[in-house]
Parts: C-alpha cells; sequence; structure tokens
C-alpha cells in the first residue's frame, strides 16, 4: 500500500482537540523516532473512517469502539451497508465514557417519561444515534413526537470552540442528550457550558434499560462519577464505554503493524500527556472487540505477554 515503503503516511482522524484527532497526533509522535512522517487527515471524523480505511483510502486511523464493531458487522448505524470486514484492530485505548442524559434543573423534569406524560415542547441538545434513540423510546418518546408537541432538536455545530452557540447563558436547552467524559473537546464542550451557566439535574438510566443497550448496542453498565461536573452530586447510573481503537486494514504491512504496536507501547506515557483522559492498559490494549486483531500486533502482543491478559 502506497506510503508505508516511504514512511509518509495519513492518520484518519478529526480537527485539533478532538478525540480521534489527538489520538492521531499521539501515533504521529509515537512513530516518529521510527522515522515515519504522519499526517492527520481531519475528515475522516464523524464516523467516516472505517469506511476510508477498509476502502484502501487511509491506511490506518481511530474511532470509538462501537461505532467500528457496528461498522465491521453492517449494524446500527451502519445498517443497509457492506460490512467492512478488511478492518483489523491495532489497539484498544482507555477513554471513560458514559452516555449522559440531564435536564435543566427549573423545569420540573424528574423523569423523561414526564416529557411524554405531558407532551412537553421540549428543546433537546444531542439525542442522535442508536444509543439515545434506545433511551428516548425507554421513556416513550422519539424526535417525531417532541417535535410534533412544538418541541426543536439541536446539535452543537461543527465550529471552533470560541465560535459555539451562547444557548446555555439564554437558558435556551431543556435536555441534553449527550456523551459525557472529563475533557473540553468540541465534542463535549457542552457539558462544560451547560454545567456552568445552568442548574443540571443528572438523570440516571434504569437498569433495564441499561442492560438492554449493553446486549443489543455495546458498552458496559457503569456510572458516571460524582463530581465530574456541576450537578453530578452522587454516582449516576448509565452506560459506560471506555475504549476507542486504533486500527487498519488486513493488508497493512505485518512489520509496520508490529512497529506501530510496540511504538504506542514504549511511548504509553503519550496518552496520559493530553487534555482527554486517555491510558494505556496492556491488559486490555488487545481486548476482544469483535473485530480481529491485526497479525503483526498479535506477534507483538504475544511477545510481550498481553494476549494472555
Amino acid at each position: 500500500m502506497p506510503g508505508f515503503e516511504d514512511r509518509s503516511l495519513v492518520f484518519g482522524g478529526a480537527p485539533p482537540g478532538t478525540p480521534w484527532g489527538t489520538l492521531g497526533a499521539i501515533v504521529r509522535a509515537a512513530l516518529a523516532p521510527e522515522g515515519y512522517v504522519v499526517r492527520i487527515e481531519p475528515e475522516a471524523s464523524r464516523g467516516r473512517c472505517p469506511g476510508l480505511v477498509n476502502s484502501g483510502a487511509l491506511p490506518f486511523g481511530a474511532t470509538q469502539a462501537l461505532l467500528t464493531r457496528w461498522a465491521f458487522d453492517g449494524t446500527h448505524e451502519y445498517a443497509g451497508r457492506t460490512p467492512l470486514r478488511r478492518l483489523r484492530v491495532i489497539a484498544s485505548i482507555m477513554m471513560p465514557a458514559w452516555l449522559g442524559v440531564a435536564v435543566r434543573a427549573e423545569a420540573g423534569i424528574l423523569n423523561l417519561s414526564d416529557i411524554a406524560a405531558q407532551r412537553r415542547p421540549v428543546t433537546v441538545l444531542g439525542a442522535r444515534g442508536a444509543l439515545f434513540e434506545r433511551v428516548l423510546a425507554h421513556h416513550g418518546l422519539s424526535r417525531a413526537a417532541i417535535e410534533g408537541w412544538g418541541g426543536s432538536f439541536r446539535s452543537m455545530p461543527h465550529v471552533p470552540l470560541d465560535a459555539r452557540p451562547d444557548w446555555f447563558r439564554a437558558g435556551g436547552i431543556d435536555v441534553i442528550m449527550e456523551n459525557i467524559y472529563a475533557a473540553f473537546t468540541p465534542e463535549a464542550a457542552c457539558w462544560w457550558d451547560a454545567s456552568a451557566f445552568m442548574n443540571l439535574r443528572f438523570l440516571p438510566l434504569a437498569d433495564d434499560l441499561i442492560a438492554t443497550i449493553v446486549a443489543e448496542l455495546g458498552g458496559e453498565p457503569g456510572e458516571i462519577p460524582a463530581r465530574l461536573f456541576r450537578g453530578v452530586e452522587a454516582p449516576v447510573p448509565s452506560v459506560y464505554r471506555p475504549y476507542q481503537l486504533i486500527f487498519g486494514r488486513d493488508d497493512m504491512p505485518d512489520g509496520f503493524a508490529y512497529t506501530l504496536a510496540r511504538a504506542l507501547d514504549r511511548h504509553r506515557g503519550l496518552f496520559r500527556a493530553t487534555h482527554i483522559p486517555f491510558s494505556y492498559d496492556s491488559r486490555t490494549v488487545a481486548r476482544d472487540n469483535g473485530i480481529p486483531l491485526h497479525p503483526g500486533v498479535i506477534a507483538y502482543y504475544r511477545e510481550r505477554g498481553y494476549l494472555d491478559a
């Protein structure tokens, strides 16, 4: 594949400061001592990276583990598409994240089911994708129903952080349903603004809803930690999504895959030196995500004893 021979590669990531863009920066720094020059492609974001890597348009990249598995299988948000069976995992990287659901405390919403019972015209930020669709449905809600009651949905536009809308100062949001984690990224910045300018009530997900999401879509039962943001006064039951994947294609040279796995291990401190709570764990880096590991990394992880972990 072009790029491996001349050691000039393109990593499928996202814009600077994002989780996948930051993983690209880590890969670039880890491979630099090996003589590789890596450029990060920001337009591989928003779920496009698996398809670009599977097609050979990009040699490697990173995406959230659940999304990558759905792309590999052709399910959920990738339903109706050809399964991307040429993907091969290089490393599973830890990044604590949860499904976050919060409401404006003054709205008096104690449970999302209150919205359906009262047919309230709420303004919702987020609630996109298969995971949050299950949360809405569990409470008798849908985008069509909320809009039919006069409500609306908003999403954070893909603009620089200093150009994002000032919805929270004006109290223009009633419900937030977004991924939540401890980093001021473009994707999660809404939590920082909302928790600073609004009084948020974080809502727990019911045990049966958590079990259904985990069984059908993936993730693990977990709890949003107390004090993660203002308003999280105690642990909040939710779905935990702790893994990001760095992956390539099945025809990536075994020698390069081995070198990449070794470089990430040797320079694991790079993951901790970012604004995002990444970590490299030798007990989970070779975990089974339902997608095959690349043979080159199997050789490295076997040498290190990580496969046994």
